[in-house]
């Protein structure tokens, strides 16, 4: 505005205030659950307890996703959980007889998937008291659930449907005569069916809006297949390495097969080195022995950005799946394949903590908070003015970034302190300028981890 009458006009200009960057360790997990009430589907959510994922998405999550609990007990900040949306996946069945060889209900696993196929139901039939009762054992894994002293009337607080349906985690019952059942031994559910890779690849989208997710994985129920989960690590892999380009750096994490899914277990190690053939990136990790994921995950999410979970213990875990010989153990770390082995005095440790491709996982993720930084930064000065003076003023800012990464200890000068531990030129050209383009450049020294410590002893006479 231009005065007319004599006065004074004052304008106000604030400084640019730069946000603040949300926490690194905040997990994507795509996976199968159970329905919501009503049977409708459930939708992506976040959580930062385990108790509150368990409410959001019904207590069978232990089993359909078990990298959750593992992920939330070594100390995962909040993970964002996207339901795989599958018209083709089924839960795994089984129909039971009463007395009289009438279907007395269906025993349905309560998340669809093939982890219902090794759900096992034992039914015991007993007289107490002149009145038929029943047991109830269902099994799966290591894991039991035993329901005692059921009856076959619905009008009894001891109803075995009702009661089934309301403290059973494994599996839920759809009445049919609704009698009492007769003794089953050894009864397996099946026809459990597993979501499509599309199913997967729509989940990947749907993560796509979720920019401050810098962890990703993928559940996967069956390894039978294997053909089917290198193609899902590797869409896994690609969805990071997009989502890095756009500024939303990410890195996929997978683990290997069961033992018992692999040939023979002399060349256990041979097929486990195959599947990082074609998975060597920055952007991805694999886990070795089966089992132990989440438990990775959460390790990392709980570690500041730039620290290394080489040696570090992970919780949560009674033992190993595989406990592998020395020799294995090189075999693998060669073809950079994330290993835990229990070490005596320390625990269960990861071995050295390295992505498929060789590099330290705390390199990239210091090389991702600058990139995640940087760009906050620059959209903080979208449609300020290119003048020499707003060029120093995102100059000022980046630097101070990068001195506070310094000071945290994610960044370093190299050893002879002749290079610093970052280099800021925020610049533009007249060209640059009629374009509205600035451009920076960025050089910076990540801190790394100490992997090998080489000793020299005089032993003098």
């Amino acid at each position: 505005m231009t005065l007319i009458l004599p006065g004074v006009e004052i304008s106000v200009v604030k400084e640019i205030v730069t946000g603040q960057l949300n926490p690194a360790g905040i997990l994507g997990l795509i996976g199968l659950c159970e329905d919501g009430k009503d049977g409708k589907p459930r939708v992506k959510a976040r959580a930062s307890s385990y108790k509150a994922f368990k409410d959001l998405f019904g207590r069978s999550i232990d089993y359909s996703v078990p990298e959750a609990k593992q992920a939330f007990q070594n100390g995962i900040s909040e993970i964002c959980f996207v339901p795989l949306a599958s018209a083709s996946a089924q839960a795994a069945g089984l129909t039971i007889k009463d007395a009289n060889g009438k279907d007395a209900a269906v025993v349905k696993a309560r998340c669809r998937g093939t982890w219902g196929n090794d759900i096992n139901i034992t039914i015991e039939n007993k007289e107490v008291d002149g009145v038929q009762k029943c047991k109830f054992i269902i099994k799966y894994k290591n894991a039991t659930e035993i329901f005692d002293n059921l009856v076959g009337k619905e009008d009894d607080d001891r109803y075995y449907i009702d009661i089934i349906n309301a403290g059973s985690d494994m599996v839920t019952l759809e009445k049919k005569s609704g009698e009492l059942p007769a003794t089953l031994v050894e009864g397996y559910l099946s026809g459990g069916i597993n979501a499509t890779m599309k199913d997967y690849e729509n989940a990947l989208e749907e993560l796509e809006m979720e920019p401050d997710v810098d962890l990703v994985c993928a559940t996967v129920m069956d390894y039978k297949d294997l053909s089917f989960v290198k193609q899902l690590y590797a869409n896994v892999e690609a969805h990071c390495k997009t989502m890095s380009l756009a500024a939303m750096n990410r890195i996929g994490f997978g683990q290997v097969p069961p033992a018992d899914e692999l040939r023979h277990q002399n060349e256990e190690a041979k097929e486990i080195i195959n599947m990082t053939l074609t998975l060597s990136s920055d952007r991805f990790v694999l886990v070795a022995p089966h089992g132990v994921l989440g438990a990775v995950m959460g390790l990392l999410g709980s570690l500041k950005y730039y620290e290394s979970p080489t040696y570090k213990t992970i919780s949560g875990v009674s033992g190993l799946a595989r406990n592998y010989t020395p020799s294995n153990l090189k075999e693998m770390l060669k073809a950079n394949v994330l290993l835990l082995e229990a070490k005596r005095g320390k625990g269960i440790i990861v071995e050295k903590g390295i992505s498929t491709s060789g590099e330290q996982i705390s390199v990239t993720r210091i090389a991702d908070r600058a990139v995640r930084g940087v760009k906050m930064i620059g959209d903080a000065f979208i449609g300020t003015l290119n003048t020499h003076l707003g060029r120093n003023a995102l100059k000022e800012k980046i630097t101070e970034f990068f001195l506070q990464m310094e000071k945290d200890g994610a960044i370093q000068p190299n050893s002879a302190k002749t290079d610093p531990a970052f280099k800021v030129d925020v610049y533009a050209s007249d060209d640059d300028i009629a374009k509205g383009i600035v451009r920076v450049d960025i050089a910076v020294r990540p801190v790394r981890a100490i992997d090998y410590i080489y000793g020299t002893i005089l032993v003098r006479a």
